[in-house]
């Protein structure tokens, strides 16, 4: 089962950070998630909101301030916003990188083609089909991962992951059954499970059988 660390080691760390990637990696995670927007001046960086107001010292949206101006904010213990580059270069272990503005798609995608290492250890994630479908467009042999919120039945998750032309279901545990996991699975889908705070959960996506799950704390979980 691979252990995906939320925005780093969300629980411990300043999300979206190398500081909270690294701690990831320390407390076991086999991949590290997180997400992309692009800055005024098109950098691609890591920042989950549409704006920096909760995550750093600044404020606006991310899509307004140049990459100098996100660079100078603060996104806690002293940490800098990174870019995708840096996060890969300091990062070994596998990425779930989820897509929160389409202006990322394109220079995602030529990252993942001019490095063919970092596109097999990438998993191109989003809650939308429109994005997957433009990442599979551009790039046919991306790995791709359709997000669900509240885990619809198992007739619209298979619907919509193959609407999607995705090859993974990242689905909320709350609603995910041994049943339903088996049938993604017979279809050819990957199932990814999150949230995961703790061992009990943990034990629970064990008895799922599904092939990954997302943590806010890695450190919670059992030593594998």
């Amino acid at each position: 089962m691979i252990i995906t660390g939320h925005r780093g080691a969300v629980g411990s760390e300043p999300e979206n950070t190398l500081r909270s990637f690294r701690r990831a990696v320390a407390d076991g995670c086999d991949e590290i998630e997180l997400d992309l927007r692009v800055t005024s001046d098109d950098h691609l960086v890591v920042m989950h909101d549409a704006t920096v107001d909760r995550t750093t010292n600044g404020t606006g949206a991310v899509e307004d301030l140049t990459f100098e101006e996100l660079r100078s904010l603060d996104a806690g213990l002293g940490e800098v916003v990174p870019t995708w580059a840096e996060t890969v270069d300091a990062i070994s272990v596998r990425f779930q990188a989820e897509v929160k503005a389409a202006r990322a798609v394109p220079l995602l995608v030529e990252s993942l083609q001019a490095d063919p290492s970092l596109a097999a250890r990438t998993l191109v994630t989003s809650s939308h089909a429109d994005i997957l479908l433009t990442v599979r467009q551009a790039m046919p042999t991306a790995e791709t991962g359709l997000i669900f919120g509240r885990t619809p039945d198992v007739a619209d998750v298979l619907a919509l992951t193959k609407a999607a032309q995705a090859g993974t279901a990242l689905c909320g545990i709350a609603g995910l059954t041994v049943e339903a996991v088996e049938k993604l699975h017979k279809e050819g889908f990957a199932v990814t499970a999150w949230p995961v705070p703790d061992a009990e959960t943990y034990a629970q996506a064990v008895a799922l059988a599904v092939d990954g799950i997302t943590t806010d704390h890695p450190n919670h979980l059992p030593t594998r």
